[in-house]
This record gives structure tokens, sequence and C-alpha cells, in this order.
């Protein structure tokens, strides 16, 4: 059995700056906004979480936040 505990981390994308949800147990994912692929280890962390319900309320209220300051 493994030491490392499943993490749920916001980050955002090095190439068009969204935000996304990945595991911190895997080392890249890909952006479902650009499609370009990222290193976890090179992605700006906004937040940490134990459970994915949590991170995706982070990333929730980041979209929202992130809509109102762009009325486009």
């Amino acid at each position: 059995m493994s030491n490392v505990k499943k993490q749920y981390v916001v980050v955002e994308c090095v190439h068009c700056n969204r935000f996304l949800l990945a595991m911190s147990t895997n080392e890249t994912r890909t952006c479902p906004y650009c499609g370009k692929r990222l290193r976890l280890g090179d992605a700006r962390v906004i937040a940490r979480s134990k459970t994915a319900e949590e991170a995706r309320l982070v990333l929730q209220d980041l979209k929202a936040r992130e809509g109102q300051s762009n009325p486009d």
C-alpha cells in the first residue's frame, strides 16, 4: 500500500491561464479548455483539497469570479 495521500489540486494552465482540477498524484494533465498537456509541477497551484467535492467548489468559485471580471 502506498504512503502517498490522494489530494486534489486546482491549478492554472500554463498555456491558456484557465483553472482546472487535477489529482496531485498525477504528473501531467490535459487542459480541457485548450487541449494542451501540462506538467503539474510547472503549473501554479491555486488550492489543494482532500476531497473532489471541495476542489470542485473552489474551482466553481474561481470561475464565477473570472466571469465577473470578464463581462464578454
